[in-house]
Protein backbone atom coordinates (compact mmCIF):
# COMPACT_ATOMS: atom_id res chain seq x y z
CA UNK A 1 0.00 0.00 0.00
CA UNK A 2 3.06 2.51 0.43
CA UNK A 3 4.65 1.39 -2.17
CA UNK A 4 2.17 2.23 -4.44
CA UNK A 5 1.20 5.93 -2.43
CA UNK A 6 4.56 6.99 -3.63
CA UNK A 7 3.96 5.68 -7.23
CA UNK A 8 1.63 8.41 -7.78
CA UNK A 9 3.04 10.98 -6.21
CA UNK A 10 5.79 10.46 -8.11
CA UNK A 11 3.53 10.62 -11.52
CA UNK A 12 1.88 13.59 -10.14
CA UNK A 13 4.90 15.42 -9.67
CA UNK A 14 6.36 14.94 -13.45
CA UNK A 15 3.10 15.51 -14.86
CA UNK A 16 3.15 18.80 -13.09
CA UNK A 17 6.89 19.29 -14.21
CA UNK A 18 6.06 18.46 -17.73
CA UNK A 19 2.77 20.72 -17.74
CA UNK A 20 4.81 24.10 -16.84
CA UNK A 21 7.70 23.41 -19.31
CA UNK A 22 5.43 23.10 -21.95
CA UNK A 23 3.72 26.11 -20.97
CA UNK A 24 6.90 27.90 -20.74
CA UNK A 25 7.61 26.97 -24.20
CA UNK A 26 4.14 28.15 -25.86
CA UNK A 27 5.16 31.47 -24.23
CA UNK A 28 8.40 31.53 -26.21
CA UNK A 29 7.42 30.83 -29.26
CA UNK A 30 3.90 32.76 -29.16
CA UNK A 31 6.00 36.19 -28.42
CA UNK A 32 5.24 39.16 -30.28
CA UNK A 33 8.17 40.31 -32.12
CA UNK A 34 10.32 43.78 -31.24
CA UNK A 35 9.19 46.63 -33.83
CA UNK A 36 12.54 46.99 -36.00
CA UNK A 37 14.42 50.41 -36.58
CA UNK A 38 17.06 51.44 -39.09
CA UNK A 39 20.52 51.92 -37.87
CA UNK A 40 21.12 55.86 -37.42
CA UNK A 41 24.67 57.25 -37.88
CA UNK A 42 25.15 59.85 -35.34
CA UNK A 43 27.33 63.20 -36.33
CA UNK A 44 28.22 65.96 -33.53
CA UNK A 45 27.81 69.02 -34.27
CA UNK A 46 30.41 71.42 -33.71
CA UNK A 47 31.14 75.79 -33.74
CA UNK A 48 34.12 77.06 -35.36
CA UNK A 49 35.46 80.33 -35.97
CA UNK A 50 37.98 81.13 -38.93
CA UNK A 51 41.84 81.94 -38.25
CA UNK A 52 42.07 85.80 -39.73
CA UNK A 53 45.64 87.24 -40.20
CA UNK A 54 45.43 90.42 -38.95
CA UNK A 55 47.98 93.31 -37.42
CA UNK A 56 48.16 92.68 -34.02
CA UNK A 57 49.20 95.89 -31.59
CA UNK A 58 47.86 94.68 -28.04
CA UNK A 59 49.78 96.61 -25.12
CA UNK A 60 51.56 94.40 -22.75
CA UNK A 61 49.66 94.25 -19.41
CA UNK A 62 51.23 94.64 -16.18
CA UNK A 63 50.18 95.45 -12.29
CA UNK A 64 51.87 97.37 -9.91
CA UNK A 65 51.43 100.00 -6.79
CA UNK A 66 51.73 103.40 -6.77
CA UNK A 67 54.69 104.66 -4.84
CA UNK A 68 56.90 108.12 -3.97
CA UNK A 69 59.26 109.18 -6.81
CA UNK A 70 60.41 111.08 -3.95
CA UNK A 71 59.95 111.10 -0.35
CA UNK A 72 61.90 112.47 2.44
CA UNK A 73 62.35 112.77 6.54
CA UNK A 74 62.45 116.16 7.47
CA UNK A 75 65.29 116.29 9.84
CA UNK A 76 66.87 119.41 11.63
CA UNK A 77 70.33 119.94 11.83
CA UNK A 78 70.42 122.09 15.03
CA UNK A 79 69.26 121.29 18.54
CA UNK A 80 66.44 123.72 19.84
CA UNK A 81 62.81 124.75 21.09
CA UNK A 82 60.72 125.03 18.05
CA UNK A 83 58.95 128.71 18.29
CA UNK A 84 56.93 127.74 15.10
CA UNK A 85 54.84 124.88 13.18
CA UNK A 86 53.25 125.41 9.72
CA UNK A 87 49.69 125.69 10.52
CA UNK A 88 48.70 122.98 7.89
CA UNK A 89 51.71 120.35 9.01
CA UNK A 90 48.92 117.98 9.04
CA UNK A 91 48.62 114.11 8.26
CA UNK A 92 47.05 114.30 4.57
CA UNK A 93 47.66 118.24 3.48
CA UNK A 94 49.39 119.20 0.49
CA UNK A 95 52.04 122.11 1.59
CA UNK A 96 53.28 124.82 -1.33
CA UNK A 97 56.57 124.37 -2.06
CA UNK A 98 58.89 127.28 -0.09
CA UNK A 99 56.71 127.56 2.91
CA UNK A 100 58.30 128.00 6.51
CA UNK A 101 58.14 124.20 8.18
CA UNK A 102 59.75 124.84 11.32
CA UNK A 103 61.55 127.37 13.03
CA UNK A 104 63.85 126.61 15.90
CA UNK A 105 64.69 129.83 18.46
CA UNK A 106 67.88 130.89 17.25
CA UNK A 107 69.49 132.96 20.12
CA UNK A 108 72.38 130.89 20.53
CA UNK A 109 72.97 130.29 17.16
CA UNK A 110 73.38 134.04 16.38
CA UNK A 111 75.18 134.99 19.76
CA UNK A 112 77.52 131.99 18.36
CA UNK A 113 77.83 133.70 14.83
CA UNK A 114 78.73 137.10 16.07
CA UNK A 115 81.24 135.72 18.52
CA UNK A 116 83.11 133.99 15.56
CA UNK A 117 82.74 137.54 12.74
CA UNK A 118 84.97 139.11 16.04
CA UNK A 119 87.45 136.43 15.92
CA UNK A 120 87.58 136.59 12.30
CA UNK A 121 87.71 140.49 12.27
CA UNK A 122 91.01 140.21 15.28
CA UNK A 123 92.68 137.21 12.83
CA UNK A 124 92.60 139.53 9.38
CA UNK A 125 93.57 142.52 11.62
CA UNK A 126 96.69 140.42 12.89
CA UNK A 127 97.41 139.82 9.31
CA UNK A 128 97.27 143.21 8.63
CA UNK A 129 99.85 144.03 11.51
CA UNK A 130 102.13 141.54 10.12
CA UNK A 131 102.01 142.68 6.44
CA UNK A 132 103.22 146.59 7.91
CA UNK A 133 105.07 145.25 10.33
CA UNK A 134 107.33 143.33 7.08
CA UNK A 135 107.37 147.03 5.66
CA UNK A 136 109.02 148.57 8.98
CA UNK A 137 111.47 145.68 9.23
CA UNK A 138 112.35 145.59 5.25
CA UNK A 139 113.10 149.76 6.05
CA UNK A 140 114.64 149.23 9.44
CA UNK A 141 117.15 146.44 7.13
CA UNK A 142 118.24 149.17 5.18
CA UNK A 143 119.40 151.83 7.70
CA UNK A 144 120.78 149.15 9.97
CA UNK A 145 122.83 148.04 6.48
CA UNK A 146 123.72 151.80 5.66
CA UNK A 147 125.35 152.21 9.55
CA UNK A 148 126.96 148.98 8.62
CA UNK A 149 128.98 149.95 6.03
CA UNK A 150 129.90 153.10 8.25
CA UNK A 151 130.99 151.58 10.87
CA UNK A 152 132.97 149.29 8.58
CA UNK A 153 134.37 152.04 7.12
CA UNK A 154 135.74 153.70 10.70
CA UNK A 155 136.83 150.57 11.60
CA UNK A 156 139.09 150.69 7.93
CA UNK A 157 140.38 154.32 8.78
CA UNK A 158 141.42 153.48 12.29
CA UNK A 159 143.28 150.37 11.21
CA UNK A 160 144.92 152.33 8.48
CA UNK A 161 145.50 155.34 10.68
CA UNK A 162 147.17 152.92 13.35
CA UNK A 163 149.14 150.42 11.79
CA UNK A 164 150.40 152.95 8.72
CA UNK A 165 149.99 156.63 10.12
CA UNK A 166 150.97 155.26 13.24
CA UNK A 167 148.41 157.78 14.33
CA UNK A 168 145.86 156.56 17.70
CA UNK A 169 146.14 153.97 19.71
CA UNK A 170 145.14 150.32 19.59
CA UNK A 171 141.59 151.07 21.49
CA UNK A 172 140.34 153.19 19.05
CA UNK A 173 140.97 150.44 16.61
CA UNK A 174 138.75 148.10 19.42
CA UNK A 175 136.41 150.28 19.54
CA UNK A 176 135.76 150.96 15.87
CA UNK A 177 135.69 147.05 16.35
CA UNK A 178 133.08 146.56 18.80
CA UNK A 179 130.56 149.41 17.22
CA UNK A 180 131.18 147.54 13.79
CA UNK A 181 130.28 144.05 15.25
CA UNK A 182 127.32 145.67 17.32
CA UNK A 183 125.76 147.10 14.09
CA UNK A 184 126.16 144.15 12.20
CA UNK A 185 124.67 141.79 15.47
CA UNK A 186 121.55 144.82 14.84
CA UNK A 187 121.29 143.79 10.58
CA UNK A 188 121.31 140.05 11.65
CA UNK A 189 118.40 140.40 14.43
CA UNK A 190 116.31 142.52 12.07
CA UNK A 191 117.14 140.08 9.03
CA UNK A 192 115.85 137.44 11.52
CA UNK A 193 112.84 138.84 12.43
CA UNK A 194 111.99 139.57 8.76
CA UNK A 195 112.27 135.74 7.71
CA UNK A 196 109.66 135.13 10.73
CA UNK A 197 107.17 137.45 9.55
CA UNK A 198 106.23 134.90 6.71
CA UNK A 199 105.54 131.86 9.22
CA UNK A 200 103.73 134.23 11.38
CA UNK A 201 101.73 135.47 8.53
CA UNK A 202 101.16 131.62 7.62
CA UNK A 203 99.89 130.87 11.14
CA UNK A 204 97.74 133.52 11.09
CA UNK A 205 96.06 132.75 7.97
CA UNK A 206 95.58 129.18 9.18
CA UNK A 207 94.05 130.55 12.14
CA UNK A 208 91.25 132.81 10.19
CA UNK A 209 90.96 130.28 7.50
CA UNK A 210 89.73 127.90 10.69
CA UNK A 211 87.59 130.80 11.90
CA UNK A 212 86.23 131.50 8.57
CA UNK A 213 85.26 127.84 8.81
CA UNK A 214 83.31 128.08 11.87
CA UNK A 215 81.86 131.38 11.03
CA UNK A 216 80.57 129.65 7.87
CA UNK A 217 79.51 126.89 10.72
CA UNK A 218 78.03 129.07 12.43
CA UNK A 219 75.97 130.80 10.00
CA UNK A 220 74.54 127.64 8.62
CA UNK A 221 73.44 126.25 11.56
CA UNK A 222 71.77 129.41 11.97
CA UNK A 223 70.05 129.34 8.69
CA UNK A 224 69.56 125.89 9.77
CA UNK A 225 66.88 127.00 11.91
CA UNK A 226 64.36 128.09 9.82
CA UNK A 227 63.08 124.68 7.58
CA UNK A 228 61.67 124.96 4.53
CA UNK A 229 59.18 122.91 2.25
CA UNK A 230 61.91 121.90 -0.59
CA UNK A 231 58.65 121.08 -3.04
CA UNK A 232 55.25 120.47 -3.13
CA UNK A 233 54.52 118.05 -0.51
CA UNK A 234 51.85 115.45 0.90
CA UNK A 235 52.19 115.16 4.68
CA UNK A 236 52.50 111.70 5.74
CA UNK A 237 53.55 111.96 9.10
CA UNK A 238 54.19 114.31 11.99
CA UNK A 239 56.28 113.63 14.99
CA UNK A 240 56.77 116.75 16.79
CA UNK A 241 54.78 120.04 17.77
CA UNK A 242 55.07 123.58 18.72
CA UNK A 243 57.31 125.02 21.98
CA UNK A 244 58.84 120.78 22.02
CA UNK A 245 62.65 120.95 22.20
CA UNK A 246 64.50 118.95 19.18
CA UNK A 247 67.72 117.49 18.90
CA UNK A 248 69.88 117.36 15.44
CA UNK A 249 68.77 114.17 13.24
CA UNK A 250 65.70 113.40 15.19
CA UNK A 251 63.05 113.14 12.68
CA UNK A 252 60.12 115.78 12.68
CA UNK A 253 57.87 115.13 9.92
CA UNK A 254 57.97 112.83 6.69
CA UNK A 255 56.82 114.30 3.52
CA UNK A 256 56.24 113.20 -0.49
CA UNK A 257 56.82 114.61 -3.66
CA UNK A 258 53.83 115.75 -5.52
CA UNK A 259 55.80 116.46 -8.52
CA UNK A 260 55.61 112.73 -9.76
CA UNK A 261 54.76 109.25 -8.41
CA UNK A 262 55.60 105.86 -10.02
CA UNK A 263 54.35 102.42 -10.07
CA UNK A 264 56.43 99.71 -10.41
CA UNK A 265 54.74 97.38 -12.88
CA UNK A 266 55.52 93.44 -12.49
CA UNK A 267 55.80 91.85 -15.60
CA UNK A 268 56.36 87.70 -17.72
CA UNK A 269 59.79 88.05 -18.17
CA UNK A 270 59.17 86.26 -21.31
CA UNK A 271 56.87 89.42 -22.66
CA UNK A 272 59.88 91.98 -22.77
CA UNK A 273 60.65 90.46 -26.50
CA UNK A 274 56.98 92.06 -27.49
CA UNK A 275 57.62 95.46 -25.50
CA UNK A 276 57.96 98.46 -28.47
CA UNK A 277 61.48 99.10 -29.64
CA UNK A 278 61.41 102.50 -27.62
CA UNK A 279 60.51 100.98 -23.68
CA UNK A 280 63.12 98.25 -23.83
CA UNK A 281 65.20 97.82 -21.51
CA UNK A 282 68.30 98.34 -23.31
CA UNK A 283 66.88 101.41 -24.85
CA UNK A 284 65.96 102.92 -21.78
CA UNK A 285 69.28 103.44 -20.53
CA UNK A 286 70.37 105.88 -23.49
CA UNK A 287 66.97 107.30 -24.84
CA UNK A 288 65.28 110.83 -23.82
CA UNK A 289 62.10 110.19 -21.59
CA UNK A 290 60.42 113.55 -22.81
CA UNK A 291 60.28 111.67 -26.17
CA UNK A 292 59.14 108.48 -24.82
CA UNK A 293 55.73 106.99 -25.59
CA UNK A 294 52.89 107.69 -23.79
CA UNK A 295 51.38 104.42 -21.37
CA UNK A 296 48.10 104.10 -19.65
CA UNK A 297 48.22 103.14 -15.84
CA UNK A 298 44.06 102.41 -14.64
CA UNK A 299 42.41 101.56 -11.57
CA UNK A 300 39.06 100.45 -10.92
CA UNK A 301 36.84 101.22 -7.97
CA UNK A 302 33.62 99.97 -7.35
CA UNK A 303 32.98 99.26 -11.36
CA UNK A 304 34.24 102.41 -11.87
CA UNK A 305 37.75 102.81 -14.08
CA UNK A 306 39.66 105.46 -14.08
CA UNK A 307 43.64 105.93 -16.33
CA UNK A 308 45.91 108.59 -16.24
CA UNK A 309 48.95 108.63 -18.76
CA UNK A 310 52.63 108.30 -17.79
CA UNK A 311 56.14 107.39 -19.14
CA UNK A 312 58.12 104.29 -18.95
CA UNK A 313 61.50 105.69 -17.42
CA UNK A 314 63.71 102.80 -16.67
CA UNK A 315 64.27 98.97 -16.26
CA UNK A 316 64.02 98.46 -12.65
CA UNK A 317 65.32 94.50 -11.89
CA UNK A 318 64.58 91.06 -11.97
CA UNK A 319 62.71 90.48 -9.38
CA UNK A 320 64.15 86.58 -8.25
CA UNK A 321 61.28 86.18 -5.44
CA UNK A 322 58.46 86.54 -7.35
CA UNK A 323 60.23 86.12 -11.23
CA UNK A 324 58.86 88.82 -12.80
CA UNK A 325 60.40 91.75 -14.33
CA UNK A 326 60.11 95.30 -12.78
CA UNK A 327 59.46 98.42 -15.17
CA UNK A 328 59.04 101.56 -13.67
CA UNK A 329 56.33 104.32 -15.14
CA UNK A 330 56.46 107.45 -13.69
CA UNK A 331 53.53 109.95 -13.66
CA UNK A 332 54.15 113.27 -13.66
CA UNK A 333 52.21 116.75 -11.85
CA UNK A 334 50.12 117.47 -14.89
CA UNK A 335 48.42 113.96 -15.06
CA UNK A 336 48.20 113.45 -11.41
CA UNK A 337 44.27 114.06 -11.56
CA UNK A 338 42.34 110.85 -13.29
CA UNK A 339 40.13 110.59 -15.72
CA UNK A 340 36.67 108.42 -16.11
CA UNK A 341 37.01 105.86 -18.36
CA UNK A 342 34.31 105.97 -21.45
CA UNK A 343 33.85 109.41 -19.78
CA UNK A 344 33.73 112.90 -21.56
CA UNK A 345 35.68 115.00 -19.99
CA UNK A 346 35.07 113.97 -16.24
CA UNK A 347 37.43 114.05 -13.66
CA UNK A 348 38.28 111.74 -11.01
CA UNK A 349 40.14 110.99 -7.76
CA UNK A 350 44.14 112.19 -7.06
CA UNK A 351 46.52 109.42 -7.66
CA UNK A 352 47.57 108.16 -4.30
CA UNK A 353 50.30 105.85 -2.61
CA UNK A 354 49.09 102.55 -2.63
CA UNK A 355 47.16 102.25 -5.76
CA UNK A 356 47.24 99.03 -7.71
CA UNK A 357 46.87 99.88 -11.01
CA UNK A 358 47.25 98.23 -14.32
CA UNK A 359 49.99 99.58 -17.30
CA UNK A 360 49.06 99.42 -20.71
CA UNK A 361 52.99 98.79 -22.33
CA UNK A 362 52.57 99.72 -25.75
CA UNK A 363 54.26 96.19 -27.73
CA UNK A 364 55.44 96.13 -31.20
CA UNK A 365 53.32 95.41 -34.30
CA UNK A 366 52.91 91.72 -35.94
CA UNK A 367 52.05 92.05 -39.11
CA UNK A 368 50.16 88.42 -40.17
CA UNK A 369 49.22 87.78 -36.34
CA UNK A 370 47.49 84.50 -36.63
CA UNK A 371 45.40 84.14 -32.86
CA UNK A 372 43.63 81.14 -31.79
CA UNK A 373 40.68 81.63 -28.28
CA UNK A 374 42.33 80.52 -25.52
CA UNK A 375 39.45 77.90 -24.26
CA UNK A 376 40.25 75.82 -27.96
CA UNK A 377 43.90 74.96 -27.44
CA UNK A 378 44.06 71.65 -26.09
CA UNK A 379 47.04 70.70 -24.00
CA UNK A 380 48.48 74.07 -24.42
CA UNK A 381 49.92 72.51 -27.95
CA UNK A 382 46.51 71.71 -29.91
CA UNK A 383 43.81 72.89 -31.76
CA UNK A 384 40.97 71.02 -33.44
CA UNK A 385 39.79 72.44 -37.29
CA UNK A 386 36.49 72.00 -39.45
CA UNK A 387 38.13 70.19 -42.54
CA UNK A 388 34.68 69.51 -45.23
CA UNK A 389 34.78 66.10 -46.90
CA UNK A 390 35.48 66.56 -50.48
CA UNK A 391 33.47 63.50 -51.15
CA UNK A 392 30.18 64.29 -49.35
CA UNK A 393 27.24 65.90 -50.76
CA UNK A 394 26.49 68.26 -47.37
CA UNK A 395 29.22 71.08 -47.56
CA UNK A 396 28.00 71.48 -43.28
CA UNK A 397 29.68 68.09 -42.68
CA UNK A 398 33.38 67.29 -42.80
CA UNK A 399 35.83 65.94 -40.43
CA UNK A 400 38.04 66.77 -37.34
CA UNK A 401 41.77 67.48 -37.99
CA UNK A 402 44.61 68.12 -35.49
CA UNK A 403 46.70 71.40 -35.61
CA UNK A 404 50.23 71.54 -33.88
CA UNK A 405 50.25 75.09 -32.48
CA UNK A 406 52.81 77.21 -30.18
CA UNK A 407 51.81 79.11 -27.65
CA UNK A 408 53.63 82.74 -28.03
CA UNK A 409 51.46 85.01 -25.84
CA UNK A 410 48.42 85.35 -24.50
CA UNK A 411 46.58 88.36 -25.62
CA UNK A 412 43.25 88.69 -23.75
CA UNK A 413 41.36 85.22 -24.89
CA UNK A 414 42.97 84.84 -27.61
CA UNK A 415 46.41 83.43 -27.66
CA UNK A 416 49.26 84.46 -30.43
CA UNK A 417 50.38 81.34 -32.54
CA UNK A 418 52.26 82.66 -35.49
CA UNK A 419 52.89 86.01 -37.12
CA UNK A 420 55.37 87.01 -40.15
CA UNK A 421 58.68 86.49 -39.77
CA UNK A 422 58.56 84.50 -36.56
CA UNK A 423 61.73 83.37 -35.73
CA UNK A 424 62.07 79.44 -33.62
CA UNK A 425 61.80 76.30 -33.84
CA UNK A 426 57.77 75.54 -32.89
CA UNK A 427 56.08 75.07 -35.94
CA UNK A 428 52.52 75.91 -36.71
CA UNK A 429 49.97 74.26 -38.46
CA UNK A 430 47.18 76.91 -38.31
CA UNK A 431 47.39 78.61 -41.71
CA UNK A 432 44.86 81.58 -42.43
CA UNK A 433 41.27 80.46 -43.24
CA UNK A 434 41.28 77.43 -41.01
CA UNK A 435 38.27 76.68 -39.16
CA UNK A 436 38.71 76.20 -35.41
CA UNK A 437 36.35 74.08 -33.59
CA UNK A 438 35.81 76.74 -30.73
CA UNK A 439 32.99 74.32 -28.74
CA UNK A 440 33.85 72.30 -25.85
CA UNK A 441 35.15 68.57 -27.39
CA UNK A 442 34.72 66.08 -24.75
CA UNK A 443 37.05 63.37 -26.21
CA UNK A 444 37.60 64.51 -29.59
CA UNK A 445 39.15 61.73 -32.27
CA UNK A 446 40.94 62.63 -35.07
CA UNK A 447 39.01 61.67 -38.53
CA UNK A 448 35.33 62.13 -36.56
CA UNK A 449 32.61 63.26 -38.65
CA UNK A 450 31.35 66.95 -37.48
CA UNK A 451 28.52 69.14 -38.95
CA UNK A 452 28.49 72.50 -38.37
CA UNK A 453 26.17 73.64 -35.97
CA UNK A 454 25.16 77.08 -38.42
CA UNK A 455 26.30 77.76 -41.86
CA UNK A 456 27.75 81.22 -40.97
CA UNK A 457 31.04 80.28 -39.78
CA UNK A 458 32.35 83.60 -37.45
CA UNK A 459 31.25 84.88 -34.15
CA UNK A 460 30.07 81.69 -32.68
CA UNK A 461 29.26 81.24 -29.25
CA UNK A 462 31.16 78.09 -27.73
CA UNK A 463 28.55 75.22 -26.95
CA UNK A 464 27.73 74.36 -23.26
CA UNK A 465 27.09 71.12 -23.58
CA UNK A 466 27.98 68.71 -26.62
CA UNK A 467 24.92 68.03 -28.96
CA UNK A 468 24.41 65.07 -31.48
CA UNK A 469 22.07 64.78 -34.74
CA UNK A 470 20.65 61.87 -35.98
CA UNK A 471 20.85 62.21 -39.88
CA UNK A 472 18.48 58.78 -40.21
CA UNK A 473 15.04 58.51 -41.58
CA UNK A 474 12.29 61.51 -40.01
CA UNK A 475 11.59 60.04 -36.77
CA UNK A 476 10.62 61.27 -32.91
CA UNK A 477 14.25 60.59 -32.27
CA UNK A 478 15.65 62.52 -34.74
CA UNK A 479 17.37 65.45 -32.44
CA UNK A 480 19.05 63.94 -29.54
CA UNK A 481 20.13 66.10 -26.72
CA UNK A 482 22.59 64.50 -24.67
CA UNK A 483 22.27 66.03 -20.78
CA UNK A 484 23.61 68.74 -19.62
CA UNK A 485 26.44 68.41 -17.48
CA UNK A 486 29.93 68.95 -16.23
CA UNK A 487 31.91 68.75 -19.32
CA UNK A 488 36.05 68.61 -19.44
CA UNK A 489 37.52 71.36 -20.90
CA UNK A 490 40.60 69.34 -22.45
CA UNK A 491 40.07 66.48 -24.21
CA UNK A 492 41.81 63.53 -25.19
CA UNK A 493 42.79 62.61 -28.71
Amino acid sequence: MERMRRRINLALTSALLLGGVGVCVGLIWTKPAPPTRERTVRVLEVAVTPVIARTERAPIIGHGSVRPKKQIDVVPQVTGKLLRVHPDLQQGKVIPKGDLLFEIEATVYETRVRQVEAETRALNAALDRHAQELTNIEGRIANARKMLEIEKRDLETSRRLYEVDQVGTSRDVDVSMQKFLLQKDVVTELENRKAMIPHLKLDTQAKLDASRAKLTRAKQDLKNTKIFCPFKARVELVQANESQVVTAHFSMARITDMSAFEVSVALDPRDLVWLDESVRPDALTQGNLESAPRVTVRWSLRGQEYSWQGIVSRFERMDEATRTARMVVEIRDVDMVGVVVDGEGQVGPALSIGMFCSTELPARPLEGALLAPRHAVYDNHWVYVFEPDPSGGDPLVGHLARRSVPMLRSIGDEVLVDYDGRAGTELCELAAGDLIVTSRLLKPIVGMRVRLRDERTTSLVPATASEVVLTAKPSPLRRVVLAKGSVSRHGGG
